[in-house]
């Protein structure tokens, strides 16, 4: 299964993004581009592939499911304090690419400060937030009252433990379905998913989330062989400490 439609204007993808129906709008967040170049920073050597390799993820994603538009849900960029050569470059050239798909509307996260003298230059609007077919689409950094509500910023996984111990992590969306809250996980394959045993020790990046039960939360993890329904995040723990 390679999508699941969790209300009748949601469906989340295998491929990390979520699509807002009828509109066919691709919503896809945190690909914290240039972070290669950050963690160079403090010392650590990684290969600067991330870019390329959401590049191509990006073209398995339209060509199964075509957009009319895309918005971009935050941290579009990794560094805090200013634009690296590297955010440059990757940010632009991102843009351009999902510019040549569909048109683009970019929400503004946490790490994206200085984002704005790139997305101008563009001819980009950089926004606080996107409505589309009565969906709010928010960063997730700040409270937003809106519902249905579309949001990233947590890096959402689960990790699925077998008889002996050992585990794999899988990159999942939350569905609150009571509140009407989708949570996305991040597009970066380098931005590593919080895992959502932490949402019920209360450890919750997302200040909009934390009034919430989020044991209720539907949980979707994203994978090889396609997606997987993994039930509520509360039921998720139990079968975690069982292990």
């Amino acid at each position: 299964m390679q999508h699941i439609d969790v209300s009748p204007n949601l469906r989340v993808l295998n491929g990390r993004c979520a699509m807002v129906l009828p509109s066919r709008t691709l919503v896809l967040g945190d690909m914290h581009l240039g972070i290669e170049a950050s963690l160079e920073l403090d010392g650590m050597q990684l290969p600067r592939a991330q870019s390329r390799e959401m590049g191509r993820r990006v073209d398995e994603v339209v060509k199964a499911h075509p957009p009319e538009r895309i918005v971009v849900l935050g941290d579009l960029k990794h560094e805090f304090s200013r634009n690296l050569d590297q955010e440059w470059s990757q940010v632009r050239s991102m843009l351009e690419h999902l510019g040549s798909i569909a048109d683009v509307t970019v929400v503004r996260g946490n790490h994206d400060n200085y984002l704005a003298t790139i997305t101008s230059r563009l001819g980009l609007d950089l926004v606080d937030e996107a409505v589309v077919d009565g969906v709010h689409l928010s960063h997730g950094h700040l409270p937003h009252p809106g519902r249905p509500l579309v949001q990233g910023h947590e890096h959402p996984s689960v990790r699925l433990f077998d008889g002996v111990g050992g585990f794999v992590k899988l990159p999942a969306f939350l569905y609150h379905r009571q509140a009407e809250v989708l949570v996305i996980p991040a597009f970066s394959p380098l931005a590593a998913g919080n895992d959502v045993s932490a949402l019920l020790s209360g450890d919750v990046l997302s200040p909009g989330l934390r009034d919430l039960d989020m044991g209720e939360a539907e949980a979707f993890g994203c994978s090889d062989i396609g997606m997987i329904r993994l039930g509520k995040v509360r039921d998720l723990e139990k079968q975690r400490r069982r292990a």
